[in-house]
């Protein structure tokens, strides 16, 4: 079964600029490093400035398998992590495809 990841950041007030930026060179960084394709949005009206990333997988195990790698590599900074100022919150949301 398929699934789609939504990441979801919704940055502090004055930040969506820098937000993205960050969102883009993270994303990138993940992309390049494990094949996947995550696509970045921003939000028309709601939260001004709201980010989403949306990946698609094969299955809830892939997901499992890239995660812990990201996490991993996170860990020992070889993937950037968001200052404390940019993201008032960041939430993930997996949909499966039935």
């Amino acid at each position: 079964m398929s699934a789609l990841i939504a990441r979801v950041g919704i940055p502090y007030p004055g930040k969506q600029a820098e937000a993205y930026e960050f969102a883009k060179k993270r994303t990138d960084a993940i992309n390049k490093a494990y094949g996947v394709n995550t696509e970045l949005f921003i939000r028309f009206g709601g939260p001004v400035g709201e980010i989403v990333g949306l990946t698609r997988h094969a299955s809830v195990a892939e997901i499992e398998a890239v995660k812990r790698k990201i996490i991993a590599a996170t860990n020992k900074g070889d993937i950037p992590t968001s200052p404390d100022h940019l993201f008032a919150s960041v939430h993930e949301y997996i949909w499966l495809q039935p």
